[in-house]
């Protein structure tokens, strides 16, 4: 049986009118309210944000669920959640501005 407590580490892809909308700065106040570490950044395509999160399951699994509606000014059409294998340790969330 899996240890719910486990660090684990996921990528977002949030799809939608998730660009100019606050989406990265409401991800991470969520993020952060949660105690997930990683980072949130708009993606090249203008319709895309990716989302490196870490964390115990019930938050990621909390977060990922509110992605899916995101803030008022959001259109979000899909929300990809990937478990990565990852040796890197986050330490805080921040929000990246370049790709």
């Amino acid at each position: 049986m899996s240890n719910t407590n486990e660090i684990k580490t996921y990528r977002l892809i949030i799809k939608g009118k998730v660009q100019g909308v606050g989406f990265r700065h409401w991800f991470s106040n969520l993020a952060i309210s949660l105690g997930l570490n990683g980072y949130v950044q708009n993606k090249v395509s203008i319709d895309e944000v990716e989302a490196i999160i870490q964390g115990d399951m019930h938050s990621i699994l909390s977060i990922t669920e509110k992605a899916k509606t995101g803030p008022d000014m959001a259109l979000v059409e899909g929300v990809i959640p990937n478990n990565i294998i990852s040796n890197v340790k986050y330490s805080g969330f921040i929000i990246k501005y370049e790709n």
